[in-house]
């Protein structure tokens, strides 16, 4: 396998990944304890979108690679992994919306689908860094 392919592809996980732990350890953490719950309310609601939509574009460039270059497996993760961000990205207006209607338990499910897709994400990129650094 080139080496070049091999470091574009574990390139892309670890900028998910970079980018999912930025955004769980640093971001939202402080967002909560420095702002205001309606000011916290409206930044999250700009930057989940770009969240998950940076997400699923840097994801769509490692399925290409996996497609391209290595076996269906890589593939299917991959996918998965797309899938799961776009599913992220489509649910934030509903979310929202739950939230500003007062449906909370619609609201919860919600937010834990989010956290549940970002779990995923963060799986597959972890097992696709290790998976294709032992190739």
């Amino acid at each position: 396998m080139n080496t070049m392919i091999l470091t574009l592809l574990i390139l892309c996980y670890s900028l998910v990944l970079g980018i999912i732990f930025t955004q769980v350890l640093l971001t939202a953490p402080v967002v909560f304890k420095v702002l205001d719950d309606q000011s916290a309310s409206k930044f999250l609601r700009k930057i989940f979108p770009r969240y998950y939509l940076l997400l699923f574009l840097i994801i769509l460039i490692a399925l290409l690679i996996s497609f391209l270059f290595f076996e269906d497996f890589d593939v299917y993760l991959a996918l998965t992994a797309a899938i799961f961000a776009l599913i992220g990205f489509m649910i934030i207006p509903i979310t929202n919306s739950a939230r500003d209607r007062g449906w909370e338990k619609l609201f919860k499910w919600l937010h834990n689908l989010s956290v549940f897709n970002t779990l995923i994400i963060m799986i597959i990129a972890i097992l696709q860094i290790f998976r294709v650094t032992t190739l």
